[in-house]
């Protein structure tokens, strides 16, 4: 646009110096007119940007290093009279990471409603938010624009790509666990314990009614039976922004999001249930999964967390908090050499540490005693099965 306005300046200009050096009628028209103009294309603008109504669209979902079709809509309420180009700003921000892109996207305006449809690389995983900036609609000569109003937000979620893992329970579980809260009771088919009363409905197993309570009441009261916890295990992200600054950020950190969810998700698919325990700004969220249905709840509300500052912050909230106590089995996903001290949970929880880590073609595995280190390539083989003893 500043060429265009500097070539209106310059054609001013020159018209100007001539008029005085010639003094003629037909070159005091020509500026005239030219004023005319400029003023007439300003407020015509400003008219049809009032009149222009702008909104976005974009798929819900997608998988990291997919392509989602983002579409722009231009609806006119009047016929445009001297716009006919619009320049609009948009920040993609992902909140699971904070990385921040803006861009700059120029579409042609026209009478009628105009769709124009592009494709959003999804980079990061995590919950992306779109966000408009500026929408700034342009006259015909390119010299005058006037803002239009912004569409609202709008948000997809990248989910990360598959990895292959076999889950295989360790016998070698560590301590004691106590059942005071941290685990969500809830209905299942324990017999042994109870999750809730009810009152009898036809049709009800005569083995489920609570006789001292319904001889007290004098109506029929049945139990409801909770879950069994059949293991318990916890699983950690303990990845932080700071890795942000290596030149491998990008692979290892999706890479470690990628284990944790598929981890998870073959935990789930065997019937294991697990406490997913994030870390956030206010110290430890934690989720009780124990079915499918939890897991894919779970999924996209964790990719919209923010990741914590530093690496590591996470197992120090573990600890604060005294949640060796509740588990016997803590699963931990990093980004890069995992590099915090272990020792603090030797004997008192086994500890398996997951990492991503780029430059590495196989598989490592170290450690002693109960707590364990397994370095996965982060550039994974589509082919190769991890196999991950939790």
């Amino acid at each position: 646009m500043w060429k265009n306005r500097l070539a209106f300046a310059l054609l001013y200009a020159a018209l100007l110096v001539l008029l005085l050096l010639f003094s003629k009628p037909f070159l005091l028209a020509a500026l005239i007119v030219l004023v005319v103009l400029a003023a007439l294309m300003a407020l015509l603008t400003r008219r049809d940007a009032r009149l222009l109504r702008t909104s976005v669209r974009v798929k819900s979902g997608g998988r990291e290093g997919e392509t989602v079709p983002m579409t722009f809509t231009f609806a006119p309420k009047r016929r445009l009279l001297a716009a006919q180009s619009i320049l609009v700003e948009v920040e993609s921000r992902n909140d699971m990471f904070g990385v921040s892109v803006h861009k700059y996207l120029v579409f042609d305006l026209a009478d009628d409603q105009q769709e124009y449809t592009i494709g959003v690389p999804l980079v990061w995983c995590g919950k992306v938010t779109f966000r408009c900036i500026s929408v700034q609609v342009r006259d015909m000569f390119g010299l005058f624009s006037s803002k239009a109003k912004p569409f609202t937000e709008i948000c997809t979620v990248v989910y990360p790509h598959h990895v292959r893992v076999l889950t295989e329970l360790s016998s070698a579980t560590v301590g004691a666990t106590r059942n005071d809260g941290v685990m969500q009771n809830r209905k299942g088919s324990d017999a042994s314990e109870m999750f809730d009363i009810r009152d009898y409905v036809p049709g009800d197993d005569i083995r489920t009614i609570h006789w001292k309570l319904s001889g007290k009441t004098d109506e029929l009261i049945v139990r409801q039976a909770s879950a069994p916890s059949h293991y318990n295990i916890a699983l950690l992200p303990d990845f932080g922004r700071s890795h942000l600054a290596g030149p491998e950020a990008q692979q290892e950190l999706n890479a470690a999001v990628a284990i944790a969810s598929s981890v998870a998700e073959r935990l789930i698919r065997r019937g294991v249930p697990f406490c997913t325990v994030v870390p956030t700004k206010q110290g430890i969220e934690r989720f009780e999964i124990c079915t499918e249905r939890d897991f894919h709840e779970l999924l996209p509300r964790w990719l919209s967390f923010p990741v914590q500052e530093t690496g590591g912050s996470g197992l120090r909230y573990f600890v604060m908090e005294h949640l060796d106590r509740y588990f016997t089995r803590l699963l931990i996903f990093s980004a890069g050499h995992y590099e915090q001290d272990l020792s603090g949970l030797d004997s008192r929880v086994g500890v398996l540490v997951l990492s991503a880590v780029s430059g590495i073609k196989t598989v490592r595995v170290e450690g002693s005693g109960s707590c364990s280190i397994m370095e996965l390539p982060a550039e994974q083989d589509i082919n190769e099965v991890y196999r991950v003893v939790c």
